[in-house]
């Protein structure tokens, strides 16, 4: 029995951000190959190696290929309690042959739990899916996870952490999950068109009840971790859409990522690192644009208020950055979007969980290297580059001393800077400079070669709009402690006392004594001094001459020997 839909209230909203619905389907083509005039937007793809298949959105409606009905007299509608067992004609959505199209397909309940259904499309059963696959499948939607909720299903860890799911037609808790093979390397989709009567929208027939829908023939076994956490992407996604059903697709995807996580089996790190320079609110459905909003949902939700973050997110009405600066507004927090995205890009190329007590970590994710230019030989530039609007440029100086930097930005723009500070592996500092209103100045990195080795420059767009092209250039000394070159030494009664000037780069100071006027350095222990000046008492002695050497030293590194000068004795005058 049907009902009428309390969605038929977001009806006229829906007709109009026809454009803008969700859907996770994959082409097996190339970007190069999207028909023009695309709409929609997608949510995931199944493809061995590191960077997977591009996904590609489906073509608006009069690029659809014509719905394909099945023959009358099969059952068009479900039973009033499905069982398993039961079988009825669903609309599916396939991509062979293509165009697209929607089809009628005959398809059976295999399994049934209180928050769930397992519906196969009858000839995958026995082919690609089994009694099996549907075990593990409700015993991970309902009681088990790999996650952080281990003693959770899918079901009750979503409901936690994003809302309880629609109901919006068929009166029945229950999500259907639905396996077919979608003709593509798609792995799955939620459409927000079953929650409306059939025919609402024209083109795209409804199975009037909440359903995700997931292949059961792309890359990896409909029972395997990775396409069970698939199931926990797409149930996001529906209860987004009933919560916030125009949220910006950048939210959204990033949360049905977290899901993920939160089941235990997230996807892998990969292709954003490698090209960071990257719009964080932009989505264009590439697999780095999964990898970044899944990285800022797992980064706000570590720092900002966890499982409330999350949820608060998914509620609040507002959307994209204006949403996040209304969350951290609403839980007290100074920050807005801007500055939590400044935090976020040095997060993702320290991952340091020690440093400031781990604002600039991860604790959920060993994140690997992020790509960085590097500049080991001065001067540098002027260089012309370019950084997208909420992206961000690393540029690593290293094998110098007295760095200075000069940046030059569009001026219809606005960009900042953050430094990090590092020696060996370990964080010391990390600042902010902003250029200001002409997005251009100069700075100096200061004890760069001396305290710490190296010096990354964070370049970023913090703007919605504007030119990305910016200048830089740098400059630093050579690598070295300059040696010491005006060790001179006076005489005050019986003492020699020395003095020199303070060489960069040098943390103290060794000096070598001996009454050999041609000893050697490193056959004598030296006198370790952090003071530019030393007296040695009683030096001047009838018959008894000294000679002096002094090195620079930054750790384990000297500088090489200074002039040499000797203190001889009373009976001659100091040279």
């Amino acid at each position: 029995m049907r009902r009428t839909p309390s969605a038929c209230a977001k009806q006229t909203m829906h007709m109009l951000a026809l454009a803008g619905f969700l859907l996770a389907i994959v082409y097996p083509f190339s970007a190069g190959a999207v028909p023009s005039g695309i709409l929609g937007e997608t949510v995931r793809v199944s493809v061995p190696g590191e960077y997977p298949t591009r996904d590609v959105p489906i073509p608006r409606p009069e690029l659809l290929g014509p719905e394909r009905p099945a023959d009358p007299g099969l059952p068009a509608t479900p039973p009033p309690n499905p069982e398993v067992g039961d079988s009825w004609l669903w609309w599916l959505f396939y991509h062979y042959p293509m165009p697209p199209h929607f089809e009628q397909k005959m398809c059976t309940v295999r399994g049934k739990t209180d928050r769930g259904y397992v519906v196969v499309e009858d000839s995958q059963w026995g082919v690609n899916m089994f009694q099996n696959d549907v075990d593990m499948i409700l015993e991970r939607w309902e009681n088990s996870s790999l996650g952080i909720h281990s003693d959770m299903g899918i079901y009750d860890i979503n409901s936690l952490y994003f809302g309880e799911p629609p109901d919006e037609l068929d009166e029945d808790p229950r999500i259907y999950i639905m396996w077919f093979d979608i003709g593509s390397a798609g792995d799955g989709f939620f459409f927000y068109f079953d929650e409306y009567p059939d025919g609402t929208f024209s083109g795209f027939p409804s199975n009037e009840c909440e359903t995700i829908y997931l292949n059961s023939a792309g890359s990896q076994s409909p029972s395997s971790n990775y396409m069970i956490a698939v199931a926990a992407h797409e149930f996001e996604h529906m209860i987004h859409w009933k919560y916030d059903e125009d949220e910006a697709t950048w939210v959204d995807e990033g949360l049905a990522e977290f899901a993920m996580y939160l089941y235990g089996y997230p996807d892998n790190i990969t292709s954003f690192p490698s090209n960071p320079d990257n719009n964080l609110t932009n989505w264009d459905g590439n697999w780095a644009d999964y990898i970044k909003t899944y990285l800022w949902t797992l980064y706000f939700y570590e720092h900002y208020g966890e499982l409330d973050a999350v949820w608060d997110v998914v509620h609040e009405p507002a959307n994209g950055t204006a949403g996040y600066d209304s969350v951290l507004t609403q839980n007290g927090y100074s920050k807005l979007f801007s500055d939590v995205f400044l935090d976020w890009v040095v997060a993702n190329f320290l991952d340091d969980e020690e440093f400031q007590d781990g604002l600039y970590g991860y604790e959920g994710e060993e994140l690997p290297s992020f790509n960085r230019t590097v500049h080991e030989t001065y001067p540098v530039g002027p260089l012309s580059r370019g950084v997208d609007h909420w992206a961000a440029d690393y540029v690593l100086f290293r094998n110098g001393t007295d760095l200075s930097f000069s940046f030059d930005g569009s001026d219809n723009n606005v960009f900042a800077l953050r430094t990090i500070e590092s020696n060996t592996g370990v964080t010391l500092d990390v600042g902010l400079w902003n250029p200001g209103a002409g997005q251009a100045g100069s700075f100096d990195v200061t004890d760069f070669g001396i305290s710490f080795e190296d010096a990354v420059i964070v370049i970023t767009s913090v703007s919605n709009s504007g030119s990305s092209g910016y200048y830089y250039s740098a400059n630093a000394s050579p690598p070295g402690i300059p040696p010491v070159s005006d060790l001179a030494c006076s005489v005050s009664g019986t003492d020699v006392i020395l003095t020199w000037s303070p060489r960069p780069g040098a943390w103290n100071y060794a000096l070598y004594m001996d009454q050999a006027p041609f000893f050697r350095p490193d056959q004598v222990a030296p006198v370790n001094l952090t003071a530019t000046t030393y007296t040695h008492a009683g030096a001047v002695l009838p018959g008894a001459t000294w000679f002096y050497i002094v090195r620079g030293q930054n750790g384990l590194t000297q500088s090489i020997d200074s002039n040499r000068i000797g203190a001889w004795s009373s009976d001659y005058d100091i040279p």
